[in-house]
């Protein structure tokens, strides 16, 4: 059973096609929110709701897109403004990518950096997203998470920048990124780019749960009290089952 909390997002045409030719895998942090609202299909719900603007079917309306996803698309395509995308550009360009977030648990607020152990806890699901993934590109949004994410890279091109809410400036990540694709272009026409993608079940049951995801709901507290209480007991029990698998195959004085 895979040891990833949160399946990353997972583009259909991010194996077959990729951006510009490339599989691209943008990394970020964290999730951020209540313990008990964690579930594997957060980050494609996430993706969903703020990146693409889809309503919840429970959601009385649409949540509006969040600029942190915006930056990201504008700058990977080296652009310095968002208002050229339309709709379809942004279908287009998360069609094309993977996206995950390196720390796989909750934090309580976007103001707390994440603490040694959880980023000690993201590094063994991290090495399986790449393993499966087999991405020809990384791109780090996050400067403080950057060694760690190059350190665990596998030779792979990494550009490392800052998060979109931080110091985040197009003028000195737009550079980074390029760079970063360019050397990655050129990694491949040598031949000496990273493995097909790995086709097996952990790959399908993320591109399934990105294709199935409904934007994430963005009020909990106007689903019925019942609802609710289901609705959390089912992911308690997905995230205490991915938990349990992954402590049996943890070797032991892992963190």
């Amino acid at each position: 059973m895979s040891a990833v909390r949160f399946a990353p997002w997972v583009g259909a045409r991010y194996a077959s096609e990729g951006f510009q030719g490339l599989r691209v895998l943008v990394v970020c942090e964290s999730h951020y929110g209540r313990k008990r609202y964690e579930r594997p299909t957060v980050t494609p719900e996430v993706i969903k709701a703020l990146a693409l603007n889809h309503k919840h079917p429970l959601a009385r309306s649409k949540p509006g897109r969040h600029p942190h996803f915006a930056k990201i698309m504008t700058a990977v395509h080296n652009e310095r403004s968002s208002d050229r995308f339309d709709n379809a550009h942004r279908a287009d360009f998360w069609d094309r990518v993977a996206y995950y977030n390196f720390v796989q648990e909750f934090l309580p607020s976007h103001r707390v950096a994440p603490p040694a152990g959880a980023w000690a806890r993201g590094v063994a699901p991290w090495d399986e997203v790449l393993e499966v993934l087999q991405p020809e590109a990384i791109l780090c949004f996050s400067a403080r998470n950057g060694e760690r994410v190059k350190a665990h890279a596998r030779g792979v091109p990494v550009a490392v920048v800052n998060h979109p809410s931080s110091n985040f400036a197009y003028r000195r990540v737009n550079p980074v990124i390029a760079s970063c694709l360019e050397a990655a272009a050129q990694r491949k026409a040598a031949g000496t780019t990273t493995s097909l993608v790995s086709e097996g079940p952990v790959l399908l049951k993320w591109q399934q749960a990105t294709q199935a995801a409904h934007g994430a709901h963005p009020t909990m507290s106007t689903i019925p009290a019942d609802e609710l209480t289901a609705i959390l007991a089912t992911w308690k029990g997905l995230m205490e089952a991915i938990d349990t698998a992954s402590e049996r195959a943890a070797p032991r004085g892992s963190p």
